[in-house]
């Protein structure tokens, strides 16, 4: 298996396609009005039925996705049974329920809580992936995550203990080993794809967009201080003195936000590969970050009715700036050694809100 970590010569930008090698780029092929219909359902009847309704959408959903997304010719398919994901998420709300009510009656049992949380993570992290990836298809081959809890526990539980130590520094290179840990480990059938990003084009991401933000955030900061100290404006929009230097903060960190996902998300795509092939991404920061403030404008507006457009519109330009370039065609094989992965693992990282992912 190929292993990921952290190396110097990931390529931070997309590499031309090589002599011999065939550019395939990923398609997809949703609409907002077909998802409006898809996600209007799902939110009543997840509504009528207490939320029991919300394992159906979620499979709804996702299968609407990956069968919109098209790969040379082929769309991807998603095999998850909502019962498995409804048995999966009554186990994390019992755990959600008993830990809300310890932590009220008992406060100094939620740091007990955190510490068995924090003990369990890499399993839980490990059986969340597996059972994503081995629920999902292309061309009929089933994808894997084969990692152990014991190489995730060096990922999840030991390079946070580094960040603390740092104070915080570290934190560029751990999301580099975690990204690339968590691709890696992937694979199709028994094709197993590899990723080596660099720790320091990571570092120098996050240090330009904490610059960014500070260069950003700094005038409203003074604008908002100067409103209220001098109490300019009139009574009737003093409000104004408030809000506006706030909308100001949020934008910039949505520009911020879509700076760091963009940097980063091309480092890691870009050093993603796999036996005859291999990976680019070409997402820039300054429209990922209009997309995200539209995105924003746009469900404020309408009351929320216009998240499915937002999602598509998003979705859609992520995909999109995605290549794949084949050199050699690798026959894929089924893996007939993947086992059964129960929903409880992904189902707790969703309600503790754990992003365990790429």
């Amino acid at each position: 298996m190929s292993s990921g970590g952290v190396a110097p010569p990931a390529r931070s930008g997309p590499a031309p396609a090589g002599a011999g090698e065939r550019v395939i780029r990923p398609e997809f092929t949703g609409s907002a009005v077909e998802y409006f219909r898809i996600w209007i359902v799902n939110l009543f009847f997840t509504l009528i039925t207490l939320g029991i309704y919300s394992a159906w959408a979620k499979v709804r959903k996702k299968r609407y996705f990956y069968g919109s997304t098209r790969l040379d010719g082929d769309s991807f398919d998603y095999f998850a049974s909502p019962k498995t994901i409804l048995k999966g998420r009554i186990v994390a709300f019992f755990v959600f329920v008993i830990y809300a009510f310890a932590a009220e009656l008992y406060p100094l049992s939620g740091y007990a809580f955190w510490a068995l949380f924090l003990l369990i993570l890499p399993w839980l992290a490990t059986r969340a992936l597996a059972f994503n990836a081995r629920n999902s298809a292309y061309r009929g081959l089933r994808f894997d995550f084969a990692a152990t809890p014991g190489e995730a526990a060096r990922i999840y539980f030991g390079m946070p203990v580094v960040v603390a130590l740092t104070l915080g520094l570290a934190f560029p290179w751990f999301m580099a080993r975690q990204k690339a840990f968590v691709l890696s480990h992937h694979g199709l059938g028994t094709t197993r794809f590899g990723c080596e990003v660099s720790a320091s084009e990571f570092f120098g991401v996050y240090i330009l967009g904490t610059i960014i933000l500070l260069a950003l955030v700094a005038p409203a900061a003074v604008l908002m201080g100067f409103a209220v100290a001098s109490q300019a404006l009139p009574e009737a929009i003093s409000w104004m003195g408030f809000v506006v230097p706030m909308v100001l903060m949020y934008a910039a960190y949505a520009v911020v936000y879509a700076f760091i996902q963009a940097r980063t998300t091309n480092l890691l795509w870009n050093g993603a590969h796999g036996p005859g092939f291999r990976f680019s991404s070409s997402l820039g920061a300054a429209k990922l970050a209009r997309l995200y403030i539209g995105n924003v404008i746009a469900i404020a507006v309408t009351a929320g009715l216009l998240i499915p457009w937002a999602v598509i519109r998003t979705l859609r330009y992520r995909i999109e700036n995605l290549a794949m370039f084949v050199e050699d065609e690798v026959p894929h094989e089924a893996n007939p050694l993947l086992e059964r992965v129960g929903a409880t693992g992904q189902e707790l990282g969703d309600i503790f809100n754990l992003d365990l992912g790429i």
